[in-house]
């Protein structure tokens, strides 16, 4: 039976990317190397995650710090001369102000059972920006408090302990392939991916486009358990 859904929280429920988020892209794109914002962004996200999957455990860092140390390397590998200070500090102001998706409010009110929000970031980010979109779910649970980031199983098995619930009694939605399909599954959690884009669906994977589809994915789970 499933009791409660956990679900990513930028990239799903809020935009990963925003108006503050593509400035701070242009403003390095515009003193660097770089042949293109998009080179910036691509740089920018391989080396974060690369980062991320070593900052774990014992060797746990938090966002900001990974941030701050990214926005070091990517302005040395750019050879611009920005402050990496002043960029995290606009980054930081878009984690904690980026706007939620349309149908996130529509489908945390209409679904049967507690969200709870499970999500690589500092708590000081997510909690301003839930509160700020006027978003209440049972829970936040975030890689600062497990001290472990998607897509490692730990980040969902400490959700699991703090919301009191077995694996089979939850469901998880996020938009990475990796992160939020390949994480939850590796600690036995159902997952469906929220896939805004239509990309190719790889076998084996429940999907829907929106959080209106979701729900309706959702609600047939329920069904059969």
């Amino acid at each position: 039976m499933i009791k409660a859904v956990f679900m990513d929280f930028y990239g799903t429920v809020t935009h990963e990317n925003g108006p503050i988020a593509m400035e701070v892209v242009q403003k390095i794109y515009k003193t660097s190397s770089a042949e293109s914002p998009e080179e910036v962004l691509r740089y920018w996200w391989t080396a974060f995650r690369e980062k991320l999957q070593d900052a774990n455990g014992e060797h746990f860092q938090t966002q900001h710090d990974i941030a701050l140390r990214n926005f070091e390397d990517l302005l040395e590998h750019f050879d611009s001369s920005e402050s990496p200070q002043k960029l995290l500090a606009r980054m930081e102001e878009h984690w904690c102000t980026t706007a939620a998706y349309v149908d996130a409010k529509p489908f945390m009110e209409a679904v049967d059972c507690p969200v709870y929000f499970v999500t690589n970031s500092d708590d000081k980010y997510v909690f301003a920006a839930a509160e700020k979109n006027k978003l209440h779910p049972e829970g936040i649970i975030t890689s600062e408090q497990a001290r472990y980031s998607k897509p490692r199983k730990e980040i969902f098995l400490y959700a699991l302990e703090k919301a009191g619930l077995h694996p089979s009694e939850v469901v998880h939605i996020g938009d990475s392939l990796i992160g939020d399909i390949e994480g939850a599954e590796q600690a036995g959690i159902k997952s469906i991916w929220l896939n805004r884009n239509g990309a190719s669906v790889p076998f084996g994977v429940t999907s829907a486009n929106g959080l209106d589809e979701v729900l309706t994915v959702l609600r047939e789970m329920m069904k059969r358990c």
